[in-house]
């Protein structure tokens, strides 16, 4: 291992500096085993608040000027020394035994990466939350904890070799992009290449996000982010060929426009908004937005593994 490095933490941000107080906080909380020696690289993302003033040595401060998560992920990839590779997101707090069972399975060769878990805190639960909800909050419950086919960044590690085979994450998707999917998109990648995903969902991080996600505005973005998402993978990397997008598009909207009217009661409330008006919105954004990427070269080869040159 590299200067006896044995895992590097990755933390990126882009304007929390009070949530990232409060992750650095607990993150030294955290029981350290004496055979894991660790390094931490939080990664800013051309932040404008004060977050450079609170990353104090050991950690490692490092500036990606270029928006999107996916490229600050890519700098912290570039500059770890360690031999796992463990993400944790700005907004989060990991439980006291974190470390041991998100790296040993790498560590120990039973797995190649470890999908670990992300609950909301208990203060930013619903009543009226139901899965899907759940997953678009990062929450962890729609993973299969013996065969797991995602990460969620917000507790995700790999085996630093993977990078050989899947080099880095898609600057075009998540957050500062179109939004979302990054983190799903290399896990994918992983998978396709032969790697093993461990489950480690068990050890769940808390997620601290801003009560304004829960708003009805922001669960008609989050759709909206996801459909675009949606027809950026599905269009460059599985190759998908929808002759009939236009004409799909034209009935999705008529019906949502249906669906409003008669369940009216259910589009009222300012925070939460109804299971089949997300998935709705997400297939609109989704249609739309295939008539943007659809024009474009592919930029990989069908259910490649890195990004095609030029």
């Amino acid at each position: 291992m590299a200067d006896g490095i044995a895992v590097s933490i990755i933390i990126c941000t882009r304007n929390r500096a009070a949530a990232l107080r409060e992750t650095l906080a607990a993150l030294a909380r955290t029981a350290r085993p004496p055979d894991l020696a660790a390094e931490l690289l939080v990664v800013d993302n051309a932040s404008t608040d004060g977050t450079r003033e609170l990353v104090r040595p050991p950690a490692l401060y490092l500036h990606e000027p270029q928006p999107g998560v996916a490229r600050a992920r890519n700098t912290g990839l570039a500059a770890a020394r360690g031999d796992v590779l463990l993400f944790l997101d700005d907004d989060t707090r990991p439980p006291a035994e974190w470390l041991e069972p998100m790296c040993r399975p790498i560590l120990a060769g039973r797995a190649d990466a470890v999908a670990g878990g992300v609950a909301l805190a208990p203060h930013l639960r619903r009543p009226w939350m139901r899965p899907l909800h759940l997953t678009w909050l990062a929450a962890t419950d729609y993973i299969d904890p013996a065969a797991p086919q995602e990460m969620v960044s917000a507790n995700m590690a790999l085996g630093r070799h993977v990078l050989a085979r899947v080099p880095g994450f898609d600057p075009a998707l998540g957050p500062g992009a179109l939004g979302q999917g990054e983190d799903a998109l290399f896990s994918w990648q992983l998978l396709r290449a032969g790697f093993r995903i461990a489950g480690a969902l068990d050890t769940r991080v808390e997620h601290h996000f801003e009560p304004a996600r829960l708003s009805r505005a922001s669960f008609r973005e989050t759709a909206r982010r996801r459909g675009r998402t949606l027809a950026y993978q599905r269009h460059h990397w599985e190759h998908l060929e929808l002759p009939d997008a236009r004409r799909r598009l034209w009935r999705r909207r008529a019906r949502l426009a249906l669906l409003r009217v008669r369940a009216l009661r259910e589009c009222l409330p300012r925070e939460g908004m109804p299971e089949w008006e997300m998935r709705a919105i997400e297939d609109i954004a989704f249609l739309r937005h295939w008539e943007v990427e659809r024009v474009h070269p592919r930029r990989y080869e069908r259910y490649g593994l890195a990004p095609l040159s030029g």
